[in-house]
């Protein structure tokens, strides 16, 4: 007869490795998250706002040139009203605001990421620039989508103004203080949830605490 081997004991199930579980930010990087949300997102806005807002009226100001150009150099008399009034703009005294501006613009925006890598620096988060890019980056689309809403009902409020009422410039002025206010609290919200959100997904396998130095993450079973 022929042997036949035992046959193979059964598949014994191993126990699942325990999963390390990161431990939750601490109070002092949640508070520096919040602060450099708020602040960098704020005059992160700012400054591309001013930025955005020089550039397209430089582009007003050229087309302006360019208009005054051709009037300048055509012979004939049609239109003499509008091309004596072109022409009459002084131009050149555009260009210096316009430029300083955008110096300003670009200025608060490199203040604002600086700002942002320093603040969570000194509240011991953890990747403190790529928390700031990666905020930034995020707080920026959420901002597209917010403000599409906000621009929606927008329209809506201004739909129904009466342009022929004789308090409509100080109801289009409250309007737009209310704009305003929306949109800085807007940024200061999504700023400060942006960054948190980055903090948390960058924090660190192990919390430090001063008084007794590293403490290990606990397994969970």
């Amino acid at each position: 007869m022929t042997d036949f081997p035992p046959p193979a004991p059964g598949y014994i199930a191993q126990p699942y490795a325990p999963r390390a579980v990161r431990p939750p930010l601490t109070a002092r990087a949640k508070r520096g998250a919040a602060i450099a949300g708020a602040v960098g997102f704020l005059l992160l806005g700012l400054g591309y706002a001013m930025a955005s807002l020089a550039v397209g009226l430089a582009l007003i100001v050229a087309f302006f040139a360019l208009i005054v150009r051709a009037a300048s150099g055509s012979g004939t008399r049609e239109n003499a009203g509008f091309e004596q009034f072109v022409s009459g703009l002084d131009i050149t005294a555009w260009v210096a605001p316009l430029v300083a501006i955008v110096i300003v613009g670009i200025v608060l925006m490199v203040v604002a990421i600086v700002v942002s890598g320093r603040v969570l620096a000194a509240h011991r988060v953890r990747r403190p620039w790529a928390v700031t890019w990666a905020g930034a980056g995020i707080a920026v689309v959420a901002s597209w989508i917010v403000y599409g809403i906000l621009g929606t009902f927008l329209n809506l409020a201004l739909s129904g103004f009466r342009w022929d009422s004789p308090s409509w410039g100080s109801g289009l002025v409250v309007a737009l203080i209310v704009s305003v206010v929306v949109g800085l609290a807007s940024n200061a919200v999504l700023g400060w949830l942006s960054w948190w959100w980055m903090a948390h997904a960058m924090r660190p396998a192990t919390v430090t605490d001063p008084s007794s130095g590293f403490v290990p993450i606990v397994p969970r079973a």
